[in-house]
């Protein structure tokens, strides 16, 4: 069964709001917000470990904390967000509207042409998807210092008529000026412009030089190569959640919760040395991977005071 373009908006809202648990748990371990202690357990290997709960547990934390409407904690500028990206989409692609081939013209072209097709495709792919982005940065902003309230049990971007946007976006103003309301903008559309770019240079590569008479395969290749560039630039949407939420007035973006960045390469370059670039992107196996140490069988987070010296003051 074909679906109506026209019904896609409603799929996408309502996978937004049906999913959105999910996203409010993911962004706040992206922040590194981590409320619940890890425990002792093995690796699939056999070797102890130290384990955070799954995402699903996370999400029973928020219920028992806030409620189960807690569970929901910004969902409406998530919610706008999406429409107008799906709006701005279609605008422009009415504009500039993708080139229509067929199987048997691609049959027909040269390695050449299909190289050159495959690159402007891909490049008005990139010009829409920035456009997307840059247009809706203010509300993607005001979702995620939304969902970062939960951890100082803050209230600045959350009720009122407007659920929230008008107060989000008044105390974008006071923090951050207006610029603030592009905050984490660079390194969100660097990912998104290099995972459409990995992904159709990759699936070009294996559709003409892998599986080229594999017709029946070439379906899966896209979503495939994707997944792998998706998992390639994600540290890009730690980077970009942190600095949205960084020096906010939030207590989630300041000491000790989150430390000051310089900028987004100072972000990248302390989640990097701390080994926290893919923090948020497993839904089930957590593991920590802070500093550690075995004793008896059993795993413990070490810290400062394991340190001292027994003879220092």
């Amino acid at each position: 069964m074909e679906i109506d373009k026209n019904d896609i908006i409603y799929l996408k809202l309502g996978g937004t709001l049906a999913f959105h648990p999910l996203e409010l748990s993911k962004v706040l371990i992206q922040l590194g917000h981590e409320p619940i202690a890890p425990r002792n357990t093995k690796s699939l290997l056999g070797k102890p470990v130290l384990a955070y709960p799954s995402v699903f547990q996370y999400c029973g934390h928020i219920r028992r904390r806030d409620g189960f409407l807690g569970l929901w904690r910004g969902v409406s500028p998530r919610l706008i967000n999406v429409a107008i990206q799906h709006f701005a989409e279609k605008k422009f692609n009415e504009l500039y509207p993708p080139e229509e081939t067929g199987e048997e013209d691609e049959d027909e072209l040269t390695l050449e042409q299909k190289q050159e097709r495959v690159l402007r495709e891909t490049l008005r792919s990139i010009a829409c998807k920035v456009t997307c982005v840059v247009i809706t940065q203010p509300l993607h902003v005001m979702a995620l210092r939304a969902i970062a309230e939960f951890v100082g049990n803050e209230e600045k971007y959350s009720g009122g008529l407007t659920l929230g946007l008008y107060n989000g976006a008044v105390n974008i103003l006071n923090e951050n000026g207006i610029l603030g309301f592009w905050s984490g903008l660079v390194p969100r559309a660097l990912g998104e412009v290099g995972v459409i770019a990995v992904t159709a240079g990759l699936s070009f590569l294996v559709n003409e030089f892998l599986i080229k008479k594999e017709k029946d395969m070439k379906q899966y290749t896209n979503h495939i190569t994707s997944f792998l560039a998706g998992s390639l630039f994600y540290p890009l949407q730690v980077s970009s959640a942190c600095m949205a939420v960084s020096r906010s007035g939030l207590a989630a973006g300041y000491p000790p919760m989150m430390p000051f960045y310089t900028n987004w390469l100072d972000c990248l370059k302390r989640l990097k040395a701390e080994g926290q670039l893919k923090r948020g992107s497993s839904l089930f196996f957590r593991y920590y991977t802070g500093p550690q140490v075995i004793v008896g069988g059993r795993v413990i987070a070490a810290n400062t005071g394991m340190l001292k010296s027994p003879f220092s003051k």
